[in-house]
């Protein structure tokens, strides 16, 4: 006869409930997020001119500094507005205010923020991090042709996207991130994002397996805790196994649930939930066209991001 009591745990341990700790705090928060004293500048005005110019360049010269650039983008990007909405927004804000300077106008923003130059490294610290993880989405860039392929009958395509990669920490703050095409390899971006980063251990998903990205990680003193992809066919390793070898072999052996529970690979959800996140405050499209502003709108929209969680997050407690 069957044991009613199948396993050592109860159902209250799997489906354990949690609730906010700091809801009052965490809601005003939320409503935080809509401002843009507390996302963008309590002064939004300042240092909105060029000015202390050194030296001057053959043509017509800056009548916005960079700063004011780069407030019209997040504004735009915040509120998820059009270059010529958000130059009638900000206008309107500065007559409300009193305040007598104007907006830069659309066509100004969209040929500085080309040459905008942010950096990919968000976050400017000598911090060491005891863990990041690393991943990459699809974002949609705009095109008319599937709509003017349905239209006239035409076969119609697949749409055109680039991938976002980032990687965060252990709260969920966006370290750097960068833009490429939806064909480039998540591996290619390894290097690049983790140059200026300390951290001791690097989570990521079968996609950048390789023993090349276990011998760069190596090289930096970063522990690799990658997941290796599955294999039907059992793959037989001489007696001296790298640690890439070790990992699959492991797998291989005991099966991924138990390579999980060692190496705490639910840890690597945080960036799962950071792309959840941005998807639902700034969408899956891209607002620009130009392929370099769509890399300076990604790195703004991270930026923003964290602010978010800057501002204000919640804190969870297991319910009784």
């Amino acid at each position: 006869m069957r044991s009613a009591k199948k396993h050592s745990f109860s159902k209250s341990r799997i489906y354990s409930k949690q609730k906010e700790k700091n809801w009052p705090s965490y809601n005003r928060t939320l409503k935080n997020r809509g401002r843009l004293d507390f996302m963008i500048s309590e002064n939004l005005g300042e240092f909105w001119y060029e000015e202390n110019i050194a030296y001057r360049r053959p043509g017509r010269q800056k009548e916005y500094s960079d700063l004011a650039i780069e407030q019209f983008i997040k504004i735009r990007c915040l509120l998820g507005l059009r270059l010529r909405q958000t130059e009638g927004l900000i206008n309107y804000l500065f007559e409300l205010c009193g305040v007598n300077i104007k907006s830069p106008d659309y066509t100004t923003v969209s040929k500085r923020s080309i040459k905008l130059g942010l950096s990919m490294a968000l976050i400017e610290s000598d911090e060491e991090f005891d863990y990041v993880s690393m991943d990459s989405t699809g974002i949609q860039t705009y095109t008319g042709n599937e709509w003017l392929e349905n239209k006239h009958g035409k076969q119609y395509k697949r749409r055109i996207w680039k991938k976002l990669h980032i990687v965060v920490d252990d709260q969920g703050r966006i370290l750097a991130n960068s833009t490429t095409e939806h064909t480039a390899d998540d591996r290619s971006q390894i290097k690049t994002l983790l140059e200026k980063i300390k951290t001791k251990e690097f989570l990521g998903d079968p996609g950048y397996d390789g023993e090349n990205i276990y011998q760069l990680l190596k090289s930096k003193n970063i522990q690799p805790t990658i997941r290796p992809p599955n294999h039907n066919k059992k793959i037989e390793f001489t007696e001296i196994k790298t640690t890439r070898e070790e990992a699959v072999d492991y797998q291989q052996t005991k099966g991924y649930q138990a390579w999980r529970v060692k190496n705490k690979y639910g840890r690597r959800e945080r960036v799962e939930n950071t792309f959840f996140r941005f998807k639902k405050s700034f969408g899956s499209e891209f607002l620009s066209r130009n392929d370099q502003n769509m890399n300076q709108e990604m790195i703004i929209k991270c930026k923003l991001l964290n602010r978010m969680l800057e501002i204000g997050r919640p804190i969870f407690v297991r319910a009784a």
